[in-house]
């Protein structure tokens, strides 16, 4: 690796660090693949480092174009993280064109009309093409900080691969032969940009991966994994991040609670698979018939929770009280032909005194009151 082996182990070392760790990232959180192509973008950028860092002249045209091929798929998969993190659809046409173009023009570069300068402008220039198709997803997503941190951090390693070659061709005027290539100033410029740009990119992407996950995690913890709603702690929290009341004194919010009836004796009788089943039936049902008025959660085994808009009350005991005739005429297969599942309800107007445990108190209250009153019904808690 001549003078320069300190240099070239350090920055081999940082790309296989990075690969690990995003790869590591990737295998804890499989349903995010963000990390995922990270990861093989930096295995691909260590391979191909390390045979363009030992690359002499009797180096074999196949290895050569091995690390080119390399370095583009570096750019190919930090670029398909991108769109997975930004949820977009990744252009895989234009990006095949572009390669498939770049693959011709290199072939012609090496065989038909040799130019070892013109072809690593090619290189390049393609890279930073590639890394750049990142861009336009980042810009429409751009409300967060890291999107314009990732952004900015794209943007520039696009530019840098794309000028250093102008720098040193145009400005420096360097020739490259396969004899000169491997002390010429244009590998020193590309291996150390490449890893100033590499540490940069990983930083930047660290970041953003680590923001993926304490938001996945966040999200996870509020949300109950059966059902797929709101769970008692996401509801504690929009409850308590609920706005002040601007629609006039007619119009309040509400908490609904409702149980199923009965519902140890389907386990019993018919099993945890089929009551999981029946439980997902009423949330959906649930969600359906509340979408336009509220947030639906599940805050215990069989318990659900409604958290209204800003509605008149008797919109609230109207919206109970639908729910109630409709779950009882929800049909569920794992059931005897014509056997009812219906719930109990309690309705608690909030005041602008309510805490969340106090308002779920009285809706709790007035939910007992209707068990003890023969069930199937909505019974309305005390005013506060």
């Amino acid at each position: 690796m001549s003078e320069n082996s300190g240099f070239h182990i350090q920055t081999a070392i940082i790309l296989v660090l990075f690969a690990l760790v995003f790869g590591i990232l990737y295998f804890s959180n499989r349903r995010h693949p963000f990390s995922g192509w990270i990861a093989i973008g930096y295995i691909a950028a260590f391979a191909g480092y390390l045979i363009d860092s030992n690359r002499t002249s009797s180096t074999s045209i196949g290895m050569i174009f091995l690390s080119v091929s390399l370095f583009w798929i570096f750019c190919l998969a930090i670029a398909k993280a991108i769109y997975v993190r930004c949820n977009a659809v990744f252009p895989n046409i234009l990006a095949m064109l572009i390669v498939a173009s770049s693959i011709v023009s290199f072939i012609l570069l090496t065989f038909v009309a040799p130019d070892i300068s013109i072809r690593s402008v090619l290189v390049n220039v393609v890279a930073g093409i590639l890394l750049a198709l990142s861009l336009p997803p980042l810009w429409r997503a751009g409300e967060e900080l890291i999107d314009k941190a990732l952004f900015g951090v794209i943007a520039a390693v696009s530019a840098t691969f794309i000028a250093r070659v102008m720098i040193v061709h145009i400005l420096l005027d360097v020739t490259l032969t396969e004899q000169t290539y491997s002390q010429s100033t244009y590998v020193w410029i590309f291996h150390f940009t490449s890893g100033i740009c590499g540490l940069a990119l990983a930083v930047v992407l660290l970041f953003a991966a680590g923001y993926e996950m304490v938001l996945h995690f966040h999200t996870q913890s509020n949300l109950d994994p059966l059902t797929g709603m709101l769970n008692r702690r996401g509801l504690k929290g929009l409850f308590n991040s609920r706005p002040a009341q601007n629609q006039g004194a007619a119009y309040t919010r509400s908490i609904i609670i409702f149980d199923i009836d009965y519902f140890k004796q389907v386990n019993d009788r018919y099993g945890h698979l089929a009551g999981d089943k029946i439980l997902q039936r009423i949330a959906n049902t649930a969600l359906d018939l509340c979408q336009d008025y509220g947030q639906v959660a599940r805050t215990g085994g069989e318990e659900f929770a409604i958290l209204t808009n800003w509605i008149p009350v008797e919109t609230a005991q109207f919206l109970a009280q639908h729910v109630c005739d409709s779950l009882r005429l929800v049909v569920h297969p794992e059931l005897e032909p014509n056997q009812q599942v219906t719930a109990s309800f309690g309705l608690a107007v909030l005041t602008d005194a309510d805490s969340f445990h106090h308002a779920m108190d009285r809706a709790d209250k007035a939910l007992y009151h209707a068990k003890g009153n023969g069930r199937n019904q909505v019974a309305l808690a005390k005013a506060a």
